[in-house]
């Protein structure tokens, strides 16, 4: 088994907090909450080199993790990190605008597979470097809307996509509370909009929050920090297969990250604070090429959670070293990446399009946009 050099650039809480104490053994191990947790149980990867601006947040790496990985250097600068520890995986977790010249200067300086924090860029042009890079120089290239490796969200796709509910139609998606910031957390919520929906975004109508109905058609805000500088918002999104999205991402109300799922037949309610997912399904369906009948009985039930899994970013980390491994021997993977560099400028375009509406007036925004 070959072992691979990782580095993480952007040492703050979701990249490198400190590790949970283990729970009783019956129980597993604890699902990782942030990279470096997330490499700590996979047996064939060894942290080489981390790397933040603020020497203080070097020194907590060191504290949080020198006993893991005693060998792993810090830096202050990626550029040194990157060719004095010659690492095959990265993790990329700065704030959202500093990605682009990262993912680059990585893919030139030879690492296999690239990791990178949600949104993938805050700008059109930057998603599109990234992604032209690692196909430059054949790198595995995944984004991390964590989501995408929950099994409760695969579970409640596939039943859409068997059509036992019928035909797909809306998407209510909400997000609330305080920090229902458009690209630091409504990125996510945008996501699974765009999982589900299956399709590109025709066009979009928004409006953004009162506290920010001057912003900008572009992000202006400091890579997620600070609330106060990026919007919440509302907005009603077509997608080119027909499907109809509301997309509700407000500050105010009671914090919740849920999606419901309209289809002709029923309908999969899913809240993501616990895990799970309630169908709502008609026990009389439509004769073929007819229309349900009006006495049709709901039927209720709760989407069993399948056995077992990793936690979401350690099962994205897993999954770049399957897709890096795959290619060194030449060999297909064992299946395709769930959340690509498309898959995060898609979810971007819709982000920058809510903007782009809002500065317009609340104005319908057609794609495909280019930045404003």
């Amino acid at each position: 088994m070959n072992t691979h050099r990782a580095a993480i650039i952007g040492l703050t809480w979701i990249a490198a907090g400190p590790l949970h104490d283990p729970p009783h053994p019956v129980f597993g191990h604890i699902h990782a909450d942030n990279h470096a947790a997330g490499y700590l149980p996979i047996e064939n990867v060894t942290v080489v080199g981390a790397c933040d601006l603020v020497p203080e947040r070097n020194a907590e790496f060191i504290a949080n993790w020198g006993t893991h990985w005693p060998e792993a250097r810090t830096y202050t600068n990626y550029k040194q990190m990157l060719t004095e520890t010659s690492p095959s995986i990265l993790s990329v977790v700065t704030p959202d605008h500093r990605h682009a010249d990262i993912v680059v200067a990585a893919c030139e300086a030879g690492v296999r597979g690239i990791y990178c924090e949600k949104p993938i860029a805050t700008t059109l042009a930057d998603a599109d470097r990234i992604i032209a890079a690692c196909r430059a120089h054949d790198v595995v290239l995944s984004i991390d809307h964590t989501r995408r490796w929950r099994q409760v969200w695969h579970q409640a796709r596939n039943l859409v996509r068997s059509g036992d509910l019928g035909p797909l139609r809306r998407i209510v998606a909400t997000l609330a509370g305080p920090r229902a910031m458009l690209f630091r957390n409504a990125t996510h919520l945008v996501d699974m909009v765009n999982f589900f929906a299956d399709s590109d975004p025709a066009w979009v109508i928004a409006d953004l929050d009162e506290s920010h109905a001057a912003y900008g058609p572009r992000y202006a805000g400091d890579g997620g920090h600070d609330p106060a500088t990026d919007p919440g918002a509302s907005a009603y999104v077509r997608f080119e297969n027909g499907v109809r999205a509301f997309i509700i991402a407000n500050k105010d109300g009671v914090a919740r990250f849920e999606l419901r799922i309209e289809c002709d037949h029923g309908r999969i309610t899913i809240d993501d604070g616990a895990g799970a997912a309630e169908v709502s399904q008609l026990a009389k369906a439509a004769p073929l090429g007819g229309e349900a009948t009006g006495n049709a009985r709901a039927m209720r039930w709760t989407m069993p959670a399948a056995p077992l899994a990793w936690g979401g970013l350690e099962a994205g980390l897993r999954e770049v070293i399957a897709h890096v491994e795959a290619k060194a021997a030449g060999i297909a993977p064992p299946a395709p990446l769930v959340s690509t560099g498309e898959d995060g400028r898609r979810t971007l375009s819709v982000l920058l399009g809510i903007l782009q509406s809002q500065q317009a007036g609340n104005a319908k925004v057609t794609y495909p946009i280019t930045d404003a």
